[in-house]
């Protein structure tokens, strides 16, 4: 029997139904250093499906709706109890962090997709070569301003949200068609609100496309890397 890993959160544990993934026990495994890791009883021959994927979240979402929680990875597995709560020991001091800061909010995430992705013209040269280092100076360029352009967005989102930056995590340009990946932490009291607030102002960008997801537990924001 190993655990199939939910959500982390600090003792005692929140009343929750007993029942995790697939119907199966949710078990509590409660370490030294105040912490704890819900989980679902599992065994090693049981392949993980996407439908159990999004199981996972809906378990997560009730966790986190029940106490503060940071969010495991899908998939990540302990092979006892013991193991888990030598895992939570050993980062606690950082978990506790954690949990102090994603307590009482939730996640918001936007995505920005490029809206002209048309292909860089090369300058009138002679020569292959030459045509060549033009083209790669050309996409260089491009490039470069798009980045530029990514990080103004951000920035503008930060300064309007009014947001601390330890609340905002963000990525720029990681492919072609992103411009901007972020995510903020947000009162759960207000997270429709503050949805709305976002959605207003990347809509005035007009060189990308809106995705805007949330609010759901505080997925980025549990990282302790």
């Amino acid at each position: 029997m190993t655990l199939l890993a939910h959500a982390i959160t600090a003792a005692p544990p929140a009343a929750l139904s007993p029942e995790g993934l697939r119907g199966r026990p949710l078990a509590w495994s409660e370490a030294a250093a105040g912490l704890g890791l819900w989980s679902t009883d599992w065994t090693p021959d049981l392949k993980l499906e996407r439908p159990d994927a999004l199981e996972h979240h809906r378990l997560v979402e009730r966790i986190c709706a029940a106490q503060p929680c940071l969010p495991v990875r899908f998939g990540t597995a302990f092979a006892n109890a013991d193991a888990a709560r030598a895992s939570l020991d050993k980062r606690a001091e950082t978990l506790h962090a954690a949990l102090a800061r994603v307590s009482g909010k939730s996640e918001l995430a936007l995505t920005l997709l490029w809206r002209d992705q048309a292909a860089v013209a090369p300058r009138s040269a002679t020569g292959p070569g030459r045509r060549y280092m033009e083209q790669r100076r050309a996409e260089l360029g491009a490039r470069e301003a798009k980045r530029a352009r990514a990080e103004s967005m951000v920035e503008r989102i930060v300064t309007e949200l009014a947001i601390e930056r330890p609340l905002v995590w963000h990525e720029t340009c990681t492919t072609a068609n992103v411009a901007v990946s972020l995510a903020v932490l947000v009162p759960t009291e207000r997270a429709l609100d503050r949805k709305a607030e976002l959605g207003r102002i990347a809509s005035e960008f007009g060189d990308v496309i809106t995705v805007l997801n949330g609010p759901w537990p505080p997925y980025t924001f549990a990282r302790t890397e």
